[in-house]
């Protein structure tokens, strides 16, 4: 039988689209081996969504937006003057459909601008230059009264997201990062969600990833206050460009087929043969994908069902768009067959995940004292990549092993991660984990 003979892709797909049938959201799936062996018990399939970019279009989704600035005594002199360009770099980027709101926060809160069309820019410039540091950082109570004034133009067919700045430790209100955590599942279960962005090294990164992370948005670290507006102008694009919204994903298993686990996302369990997953927004050029590790009977040369994948989401008229998706693989008893039907992108994309639970498992070792072990399990990791196929290394892999590596000598001299370190891991951990590298 020819390899040609043995492709594997069933699609199903009659892809959703915006008005005149272009595509909007592209579904694709693969696995970690296109030809399974008949003695194989395991298989890693890949679900992709895309959000297809229309450099041409007009977008469609209005915005409400809320910037929350810490103002606190850490955040004098450039960080201060860098988050004012970035706030006045963002209400520059507001749209005539579009609600800003502007909240400053320290040991109180204020509200500098209301939520609002934005009609005299140059009074709202103002009162951003006037913004000045001094007290303490009450974070939780920043958030919570930007989601107020995003409420005040709550609609579910906007983009309500609220863009979190701090420097420092939480320390006035609730503070920890289960207590942010809860926040932001709160907020994303009314719609909101909330991009935060840490800048130097004396913020809570658990904190401003958990706050992230629930409430289905991005995280970014700055070390640099200069970078500010930077970042600012990167998130905006990416809100402005979302073409989907309340994208879900639901993946049905066969009969015979074991869902084990969606690698590194122990949030999604298969529950009776099935497991959903709430993607949210997908922008133009976005991609986010899943890997699905299964249980498959080992058996005969034949095709084996492996998945099907339902998508549904909103495009940016607000039209509800559904499509699906069907993979099925081949088996062979023909060993260099199977090997020689590895998949790059998908067993790289394999690594790459258990790189970053290996860094995550090292950071926790590291923050108990246990700096030898977590040491040791970065090593491990990088001996692992170096020993995967030729057809899964790429340079994201290599520069990985060195990373690791690099890390591992550190907390071998130091005697730990340092404050920069432990923030560049956990940042380039949640820039993996949504596919942003």
């Amino acid at each position: 039988m020819k390899t040609k003979s043995l492709l594997l892709i069933t699609a199903l797909a009659c892809l959703g689209g915006m008005a005149g049938g272009s595509e909007v959201i592209e579904l694709k799936m693969d696995s970690e081996r296109r030809i399974l062996k008949t003695t194989d018990d395991e298989c890693v399939i890949q679900v992709e969504v895309a959000g297809r970019k229309k450099p041409d279009e007009k977008r469609k989704v209005p915005m409400n937006l809320a910037i929350v600035l810490d103002r606190s005594g850490s955040m004098s002199g450039a960080k201060i003057e860098r988050a004012r360009q970035a706030a006045a770099l963002a209400l520059g980027l507001v749209g005539p459909d579009d609600t800003f709101a502007l909240v400053v926060y320290d040991n109180e809160v204020e509200t500098i601008i209301p939520a609002g069309k934005v009609k005299d820019v140059s009074e709202l410039e103002k009162r951003i230059q006037a913004i000045n540091s001094g007290g303490s950082t009450a974070l939780h109570a920043g958030v919570t009264e930007g989601a107020i004034q995003l409420r005040k133009f709550f609609d579910k067919e906007k983009i309500n997201r609220v863009i979190l700045l701090s420097d420092g430790i939480a320390n006035v209100g609730p503070s920890s990062p289960t207590n942010l955590a809860n926040l932001g599942r709160d907020l994303a279960g009314a719609g909101i969600s909330v991009s935060t962005i840490g800048l130097g090294d004396d913020y809570n990164e658990d904190l401003m990833t958990a706050l992230a992370e629930a409430s289905h948005a991005n995280y970014y670290y700055v070390k640099d206050a200069e970078k500010l507006p930077d970042i600012f102008a990167e998130e905006l694009g990416t809100v402005k460009s979302v073409v989907a919204r309340n994208l879900r994903l639901i993946i049905t298993l066969p009969e015979g087929i074991v869902g084990k686990a969606v690698l590194g996302e122990k949030e999604f369990e298969f529950k009776s043969g099935s497991v959903t997953i709430p993607v949210g927004e997908v922008s133009a050029g976005q991609r986010r994908r899943f890997l699905v590790k299964v249980a498959v009977p080992a058996g005969e040369t034949k095709e084996i069902p492996l998945a099907k994948v339902a998508m549904e989401y909103a495009d940016a008229e607000g039209a509800i768009q559904k499509s699906s998706a069907a993979y099925s693989a081949q088996r062979t008893a023909d060993v260099a067959l199977s090997e020689n039907s590895i998949q790059a992108e998908v067993a790289g994309n394999v690594a790459v995940v258990s790189n970053r639970l290996a860094k995550e498992e090292a950071v926790a070792l590291a923050d108990k004292g246990k700096v030898a072990e977590a040491a040791d399990r970065l090593r491990r990791q990088a001996e692992a990549n170096a020993a995967l196929p030729a057809a899964a290394q790429n340079d994201i892999i290599r520069t990985e092993q060195k990373v690791l590596t690099q890390r591992a000598s550190e907390m071998e001299a130091t005697g730990g991660l340092s404050k920069s370190s432990r923030k560049l891991i956990q940042y380039e951990n949640y820039q993996d984990k949504k596919q942003k590298r």
